[in-house]
């Protein structure tokens, strides 16, 4: 298994919401209107791949990769919306942050 790098000083945030829909040729605003959701990403990139990889913490199944960190999030913000459409999932952890850790 591939060991990755895990001292971020900023995770990346990720707000999934409802994009503008397109009828008859024009973007409406006045469809449903769904409160923009913001989640926190782990990122690693993979050593062997150069691929980056993310995961939102107690999340189930809410992880994806990418080439670019743009790539990554466009991935992310996709596969949170598709979980999202049955209802908002309940975390089962909460993102506190990361810590630097010094061995001698």
């Amino acid at each position: 298994m591939a060991r990755f790098a895990r001292n971020y000083e900023k995770p990346l945030q990720l707000s999934v919401g409802v994009r503008p829909r397109r009828i008859l040729g024009v973007y409406s605003e006045t469809l449903p209107h769904v409160a923009m959701r913001t989640y926190t990403a782990v990122i690693e990139r993979d050593p062997d791949t150069g691929m980056y990889v993310g995961f939102v913490p107690g999340f189930p199944g809410a992880h994806s990769q990418g080439e670019s960190l743009d790539e990554l999030q466009a991935n992310l913000q996709e596969v949170i919306a598709m979980l999202l459409e049955d209802g908002e999932a309940p975390l089962e952890a909460e993102f506190v942050g990361t810590q630097t850790i010094r061995v001698a």
